[in-house]
């Protein structure tokens, strides 16, 4: 094996920076001209370790990007999807009240996120007045287009299923494949239909000027929303337990919920101190002025 053959165990942009080093250092250890396999499975695990660390850092940086909207995405689409069918469960009357708690908590963190939503846009809204009067429509258009055409498919799955599961019995939902297949549709259609708006709203994003108090807000309202959505999910999971009579359901929403409460407060705590600081220094910059 030739020395320069090692170095493949990096990635390209390691070897580029770093490369010639290393590959001097390798043939200065050379045992009669040939790596030896303790040096061949050094610089092996250093370069796999160097790849994986590589790797974390885009995956930090991917989630990092991601906005807002397609956590809500991942986290809504699945659950409407399946929610005529686990509307439909009947339970024992002495356990009727625990799927009406956990439904009520469900509902209850669908609407807190969709007003949390509905606030960020509100605080937004005059910077977007101000866009769409300079003329900003045209950038905007296509994605907002692309997003209303796959609400029309997604919203009509979503009222079918919801007219299927009325006029059939729990029995006929479990056996139709019919109905599973138009589930699975329907998700991938709300799927397809929240991600797009929210790329359009992350597009549109880029292109508002928020004034010095929408900008210091947005910091608190998204943890505040990330933690409501984040809510959705352990909500979900507990219905379930309820509706299924399962202890693993039960378990994996009870250490979601935990999960939750132990990270977002810390992110909440985050975003207060970001917003403070935002309003420091406009109002330094007025002062200055």
């Amino acid at each position: 094996m030739k020395p320069a053959r090692l170095l493949r165990w990096y990635p390209r942009t390691w070897r580029e920076r770093y490369g010639e080093e290393l590959l001097a250092l390798i043939q200065d250890t050379l045992d009669e001209g040939r790596p030896t396999w303790r040096l061949r499975l050094s610089v092996a695990w250093g370069g796999l370790r160097e790849r994986a660390h590589q790797a974390a850092q885009a995956g930090t940086a991917a989630a990092k990007r991601a906005s807002l909207g397609w956590l809500i995405t991942v986290t809504a689409a699945p659950v409407l999807g399946n929610l005529p069918w686990n509307l439909k469960a009947t339970l024992p009357p002495a356990r009727v009240w625990q799927k009406t708690a956990a439904f009520d908590a469900l509902v209850g963190a669908f609407a807190i996120t969709g007003v949390l939503v509905l606030a960020s846009g509100l605080v937004a809204a005059p910077a977007f007045i101000a866009f769409l009067r300079e003329a900003g429509w045209p950038k905007i258009r296509r994605r907002v287009a692309w997003a209303a055409g796959a609400a029309v498919p997604a919203g009509g799955g979503l009222a079918g299923l919801f007219l299927g599961q009325r006029s059939m019995s729990s029995a006929q939902l479990s056996h139709s494949w019919a109905y599973a297949i138009g589930v699975v549709a329907t998700t991938v259609a709300l799927v397809a239909a929240f991600g797009l708006w929210a790329s359009a709203a992350t597009a549109t994003a880029k292109h508002l000027k928020l004034a010095t108090r929408a900008r210091a807000a947005q910091p608190l309202l998204a943890a505040v929303t990330l933690t409501a959505a984040l809510t959705i999910v352990p909500a979900n999971l507990l219905w379930l337990a309820a509706i299924q009579s399962s202890l693993a359901w039960l378990v994996v929403g009870v250490a979601n919920l935990a999960l939750v409460g132990f990270v977002t407060p810390r992110r909440i705590g985050w975003a207060v101190r970001r917003s403070r600081r935002l309003r420091t220094a406009a109002s330094r910059r007025t002062t200055h002025h």
